[in-house]
């Protein structure tokens, strides 16, 4: 079933976006991941990557607000701060879930070890140490959460989806988050206990996929009513 357009704006109350605008609000929404490739592929400082990063988010969903309706804006800023609340709240299962698989697993694999990489990147190394903490726990969190919002706007469907579907497109995006991981970070990182890594993080992708999915779920149908189901 085709996706019904949002309604018409009236004449001079500006542009009224269709679904067509979804994938540029999805890749808005990878902002900060899109930083980390750009420093492990290209050596650019993470600081300045994010700095660049989100100056471009800024500056396109300021532009895309500017010009479109009032319900094209009402639509946009509901899935983002619906997005912010489910991509949030599965950054921390997804992290609970790791705590977990990481104390039954006897290696010494640390699964949070990056978070103080990504701190000693932003920060420097010679910083605080809890400033390096509080850096690089920002920075995932913030990763979690927008990878959070596009999901939302790529797969949710403002809510006129089945709970099959939402668990199948979580699961799906989770995976394939894990898919860039599991190809960056052993090489970047020089992981050594890789069979640990791929399991807990694996594991811990599909937690995070499939919360983002029912809870966006849950989410966008609080925030725009409850609409016919699509089953397409």
């Amino acid at each position: 079933m085709p996706e019904p357009p949002l309604p018409a704006a009236e004449e001079g109350e500006g542009i009224s976006f269709s679904g067509r605008l979804r994938p540029l609000l999805a890749f808005g929404g990878v902002f900060s991941g899109v930083a980390l490739l750009l420093h492990i592929l290209g050596g650019v400082s993470l600081t300045l990557a994010i700095a660049v990063m989100t100056s471009l988010l800024l500056i396109v969903l300021g532009a895309v607000l500017r010009v479109s309706s009032a319900e094209s804006r009402a639509w946009m800023l509901r899935t983002v701060a619906a997005g912010i609340g489910v991509g949030l709240s599965a950054t921390l299962i997804y992290d609970l879930t790791k705590t977990l698989l990481s104390q039954l697993d006897p290696s010494p694999f640390d699964p949070f070890h990056v978070i103080a990489i990504f701190g000693a990147l932003i920060v420097g190394s010679g910083a605080d140490p809890a400033v390096i903490a509080a850096a690089g726990t920002a920075f995932h969190l913030v990763n979690g959460t927008s990878f959070g919002v596009a999901y939302l706007f790529l797969f949710a469907r403002d809510g006129r989806t089945t709970l099959r579907r939402a668990l199948l497109t979580g699961v799906g995006w989770g995976l394939f988050l894990e898919t860039f991981q599991l190809t960056l970070y052993p090489g970047w990182l020089d992981i050594r206990l890789y069979q640990e890594f791929a399991t807990i993080s694996a594991l811990s992708h599909i937690v995070y996929g499939a919360t983002l999915g029912l809870l966006g779920r849950f989410a966008l149908r609080r925030a725009f009513g409850e609409p016919p189901l699509d089953e397409s």
